[in-house]
C-alpha cells in the first residue's frame, strides 16, 4: 500500500489540530499514552502513515525507538548513537535531517547489529522517506521525532519541516514534564519500597524473611519476572542464592555459583552494575543455574551490593516485562543496593550480636565461679548466679552496688586470707585465697582483672571468685596419702638397709669380694632412696607448719666442711675443682645442723652435677649487718650478687657457683618448685633438693635465690639470720 500524494491543505497543521495535540498532552495519564495520542495527530496532521518518538539515555550515548504510530509489538533494542552518524549531527546541529529514499541506504555487514535490525524493520514496512526532527527541551537535546511516508518517495518542504519543528517542541516540553513527574513518582516509590525493606529489616531478626520481602519489593518496582538476592561467602569467594523470586515462589536456596563465575561474579569483582539485553550474546552468562531449573533468561540487570567499599553480595533482576532495562534504573537500583546492604549488614551484626551475647550469657550462668563486672566508677554492670550465691544476694541486688563494698563485706566474713606464692609469683594481679565461716561456697579463689576494649583501653574490671573447695579437699586428701605413703616406706628401707649392713659384716656367713661390691651398691642405692624419703617427708612437714627446728649455736666452717665430706667421691670422680671463699671470721647462727647442712649438700650436689668434668665450684659465705631494709637488686661491696628484698638486721649469706649450663630467666620462678627442672636440660635429679633447700631456709626465717644467665653458670645463695627472734 502506497500513500497518496498530500496536499498542502492535509499538510498543513491547522488551528484545530494543534488544539487536538494540546489536549492530548494535557489528558493523557502517562508518557506512554502521551506519546501514543500525540502521534495519533501527527499521523493525521502532517498526512504520513507513520510516526515514531526516539528518546537518548541519560548519559546521552544510546538511543531507544520507544514508541510509534501505528503502534508495534515489538521494538528494536537500544542503539549506541555513534553507530546513527546522520542522526548524531543532527543532534549536534540541531537542525531537521530528511532521507528522501531509505531504501538507498546500505545494510553492509559492517554496521551494528542493531542498527541492522532497525534498517530491517523500516525495509520490512516499506518505509521510504523519513524525516527526523529532533527534541529540544531545556536547551538539551533529548531525542527526535521522526515521520515517515510509506511506498512512495515524499520530499518534506519548509513549511511541513516548519510545523513538524513545532510539534516537537510541543512534545519535548510534555516529555520533560512527564518525566520530572514520573522520576518524583518513582523516587516516591523508592523511598516507599526502602522504608518498607527498612521497616522489615528492623521488625524481624529471620534472615530469610528479610530477604523474601526485599526481593519482594523489587521485583514489584522494576515490573520484572524474577530476582535474585546472593550474598558472598568470604571463606570460598563463592556467591550464595539466599532469596529468588518467581511470581512469588521461593527458589534456588542455598545454590552456590563458583568464585568470579558468571555475570553475578564479574559484577561482585568489579562492582560496576551490568545490562545484558540479551543472555546469548553474553560469554560472562552462567548458564549452569538457569539449565538447572529450566528457566529461560532474556535479559539481566545486575548491581552490586557494596558496604564500606567490600562486595557482600550483588541483586539480578531478570526479564523484564516491558521494554528494556535503562542505565537509569541500573543507577537506581545500585543505590537501592547500597541502602539494602547496609540494612541487611546491621541486621546481621544484630544478629551475631545477640547470638554472641546470649551465648555468652549462658556460659556465664552455667558456671560455678563467680563473676562480677564492674564500670571504672567501680560500679557492678552485670553478675551471675554464682557471685550471688557467694555474696548471699539475689543477682538483681548486685546491680548497682560498689565492687570493692562487697569484696570488703566478704574479707569481713573471712576466717583465712592467703595469697599463694605459686600464684601471684611474676603474675600480673593479686590472687588471693579465702576462707570463709558460712554459706554454700566455704573456699574461694579471688582476683580481679581490667576489662580492656579493642583499642586497648580500660573500661572496666572484671572480679573473679573460684569455689576451690575440692580442689583444697583434693590437695588435703594428696598430701594425707603421700605422707601416709611416704612414712610407711621408711620401716620396709630400714629393714633393706639393716639387712644389707649384717650381710656385709659377714652375720650370714663369708662374703666374696665381689658379693661385698655388689651389697654396697645396694645399700648406697637404698640410702639414697631412704634420703629422698626423708626429703619427701620433711618437705611435707614444712609445707603444714609441723617441722621443728632443733636451733643451737653452729659454726658456719664446720657446717661446709660436713656438707663437702658427704659429697667427696662424687667431687672426686668428676675432678671438680671446689674452691672456698669463706670471709675470716664468720660468727656462729643459730640453726637446725642437719637441716643447714642439707641444704649446702644439695646445692653443692646441683653444682657438681651440672658443672662440666673439670670444671670449677665455689662456695662462699659473708657476714652482712643491714641497718635498714633493703629492696631487691642492691649490690654490696663484699658480696659478689645482688641482693633480693631483705629485712633490717645480722645475716650471714652463703652461696654457690658453677660453671653450668645456666637457667633461662624463665624457669627462676619455678625452679624452687617441687618437681621443678628446667626441660631444656637433662634431668639429673628428682626435682626435690631445691624446694626442700627453699622451704628450710624459709622455716628458718631466711631467704633464698638464684642468679644465672643461659650459658654462664648459676649462683644459688641463701641467707639466714645470725639469731633466731
Amino acid at each position: 500500500m502506497s500513500d497518496p500524494e498530500p496536499s498542502i491543505e492535509q499538510s498543513a497543521m491547522n488551528t484545530q489540530g494543534l488544539l487536538r495535540i494540546a489536549t492530548a498532552i494535557e489528558t493523557a495519564a502517562t508518557l506512554d499514552e502521551l506519546l501514543m495520542l500525540a502521534l495519533n495527530e501527527f499521523v493525521q496532521g502532517l498526512g504520513v502513515s507513520l510516526c515514531g518518538v526516539l528518546l537518548l539515555d541519560p548519559a546521552g550515548e544510546t538511543i531507544s525507538l520507544v514508541s510509534t504510530f501505528p503502534p508495534r509489538i515489538s521494538l528494536p533494542p537500544p542503539i549506541p548513537l555513534r553507530d546513527l552518524p546522520l542522526i548524531q549531527q543532527a543532534f549536534q546541529q540541531r537542525q531537521p535531517y530528511q532521507i528522501l529514499d531509505l531504501t538507498t541506504m546500505s545494510q553492509s555487514g559492517d554496521r551494528s547489529p542493531a542498527v541492522l535490525q532497525l534498517l530491517g524493520m523500516l525495509n520490512e514496512a516499506q518505509v521510504r522517506s523519513l524525516l527526523i526532527i529532533p527534541l529540544v527541551a531545556q536547551d538539551t537535546v533529548i531525542g527526535a521525532l521522526a515521520f515517515a511516508t510509506l511506498g512512495q518517495l515524499r520530499h518534506f518542504d519548509d513549511q511541513e519541516i516548519s510545523v513538524a519543528r513545532l510539534m516537537a517542541s510541543q512534545l519535548a516540553a510534555a516529555i520533560t514534564s512527564f518525566r520530572m513527574i514520573e522520576e518524583a513518582s518513582r523516587r516516591e516509590a523508592e523511598l516507599a519500597t526502602l522504608n518498607d525493606i527498612a521497616a522489615a529489616v528492623t521488625s524481624s531478626l529471620d534472615p530469610r524473611e528479610i530477604y523474601h520481602l526485599v526481593m519482594e519489593k523489587i521485583n514489584q518496582f522494576f515490573r520484572v519476572d524474577a530476582g535474585s538476592l546472593l550474598m558472598l561467602d568470604e571463606e570460598t569467594g563463592e556467591l550464595v542464592f539466599v532469596m529468588t523470586l518467581e511470581e512469588g515462589q521461593e527458589k534456588l536456596v542455598g545454590l552456590r555459583v563458583p568464585a568470579g563465575m558468571g555475570i553475578v561474579g564479574d559484577v561482585a569483582r568489579t562492582q560496576q552494575y551490568a545490562i545484558v539485553h540479551d543472555v546469548d550474546r553474553d560469554p560472562r552468562f552462567y548458564r549452569a543455574v538457569s539449565d538447572g531449573i529450566g528457566y529461560n533468561v532474556r535479559s539481566i540487570l545486575c548491581v552490586p551490593i557494596v558496604v564500606k567499599g567490600r562486595s557482600i553480595g550483588v541483586i539480578e533482576l531478570l526479564n523484564k516485562r516491558t521494554g528494556h532495562f535503562t542505565e537509569e534504573e541500573a543507577i537506581r537500583l545500585t543505590r537501592m543496593a547500597a541502602t539494602i546492604g547496609i540494612a541487611i549488614e546491621n541486621a546481621h551484626l544484630f544478629q551475631q550480636v545477640s547470638t554472641v551475647r546470649d551465648r555468652f550469657e549462658a556460659i556465664v550462668n552455667s558456671t560455678n565461679d563467680g563473676i562480677l563486672m564492674a564500670d571504672m566508677r567501680g560500679v557492678i554492670v552485670a553478675g551471675n548466679p554464682a557471685a550471688a550465691r557467694i555474696f548471699h544476694r539475689s543477682r538483681e541486688s548486685l546491680i548497682g552496688c560498689q565492687l570493692d563494698e562487697l569484696i570488703g563485706e566478704l574479707m569481713s566474713r573471712a576466717l583465712v586470707v592467703e595469697e599463694p606464692t605459686w600464684l601471684n609469683e611474676g603474675a600480673l594481679h593479686r590472687v588471693i585465697e579465702i576462707e570463709l565461716n558460712d554459706g554454700p561456697v566455704r573456699y574461694v579463689r579471688h582476683t580481679t582483672l581490667p576489662v580492656l576494649d579493642t583499642a586497648g583501653m580500660q573500661i572496666g574490671r572484671l572480679a573473679l571468685f573460684e569455689d576451690i573447695a575440692k580442689e583444697r579437699e583434693l590437695a588435703r586428701l594428696r598430701e594425707d596419702y603421700t605422707g601416709m605413703l611416704i612414712h610407711d616406706l621408711r620401716a620396709p628401707l630400714t629393714a633393706i638397709m639393716n639387712g644389707i649392713m649384717m650381710m656385709l659384716r659377714g652375720l650370714g656367713g663369708p662374703v666374696s669380694e665381689q658379693q661385698r661390691e655388689l651389697l654396697s651398691i645396694a645399700y648406697q642405692g637404698s640410702q639414697t632412696m631412704l634420703e629422698m624419703v626423708n626429703t619427701l617427708l620433711d618437705i611435707s612437714k614444712m609445707e603444714q607448719g609441723r617441722m621443728n627446728l632443733n636451733l643451737e649455736p653452729l659454726s658456719p666452717y664446720a657446717l661446709v666442711d660436713e656438707a663437702i665430706e658427704r659429697l667427696q667421691a662424687s667431687i672426686q670422680q668428676r675432678h671438680i675443682n671446689l674452691v672456698q671463699d669463706l670471709a675470716i671470721g664468720l660468727p656462729p647462727i643459730e640453726a637446725d645442723r642437719d637441716k643447714i647442712v642439707r641444704v649446702l649438700q644439695n646445692l653443692i650436689d646441683n653444682a657438681v652435677k651440672f658443672s662440666p668434668d673439670g670444671g670449677m665450684v665455689t662456695i662462699g659465705g659473708r657476714y652482712l649487718a643491714l641497718a635498714s631494709d633493703v629492696a631487691g637488686g642492691v649490690h654490696t661491696d663484699n658480696l659478689p650478687l645482688a641482693l633480693p628484698d631483705m629485712a633490717a638486721g645480722e645475716w650471714l649469706i652463703f652461696w654457690v657457683r658453677d660453671e653450668g649450663p645456666g637457667i633461662p630467666p624463665q624457669y627462676h620462678a619455678r625452679i624452687f618448685e617441687k618437681f621443678g627442672q628446667v626441660q631444656q636440660q637433662k634431668s639429673r635429679g628428682t626435682g626435690l633438693g631445691l624446694t626442700f633447700c627453699k622451704l628450710a631456709v624459709e622455716a628458718h626465717r631466711g631467704k633464698i635465690w638464684l642468679q644465672s644467665r643461659e650459658g654462664l653458670g648459676s649462683t644459688f645463695a641463701f641467707a639466714l639470720p645470725v639469731k633466731q627472734r
